[in-house]
């Protein structure tokens, strides 16, 4: 009885690591960089800041302020990136709502200049600046 109460103990010792390391996921290795979706009025709008360097690794964080709905939509990529899936994010509706960007292997060095859909003509533009990281 010993020994199987010994033996129980060893496998679930062995499986329980072994899904630890299954499941383990690594944090990012870059920085985080916030951009705030801002009401400044009920006829401007804006990102602060609206212009973003970022580096492969870092993620960067739209996080809503305000009450109006807001996104972000790229408007052009520069050659080689790879970012159609993700041109136009999710509308945040609700105060300190979030939207990650990572940027990963999508994105190559260059400017990608960005908009809020509903309020792009009400000055609500950007650009985020991918640079190497060294």
């Amino acid at each position: 009885m010993v020994r199987r109460f010994v033996g129980l103990v060893a496998v679930g010792a062995v499986l329980t690591g072994t899904a630890a390391w299954v499941g383990h996921t690594p944090a990012p290795a870059g920085q985080v960089i916030v951009v705030k979706m801002v009401d400044v009025s009920a006829t401007e709008y804006k990102y602060v800041p609206s212009s973003v360097a970022a580096s492969p690794g870092d993620t960067v964080r739209f996080l809503q302020t305000g009450t109006m709905p807001h996104n972000v939509q790229f408007k052009v990529a520069p050659d080689g990136a790879n970012i159609d899936g993700i041109m136009v994010g999710p509308f945040l509706t609700s105060p300190n709502e979030t939207y990650d960007l990572v940027i990963d292997d999508r994105f190559v060095a260059g400017e990608f200049p960005f908009v809020c859909t509903p309020h792009e003509a009400l000055g609500m533009t950007g650009t985020l600046t991918i640079t190497p990281r060294f």
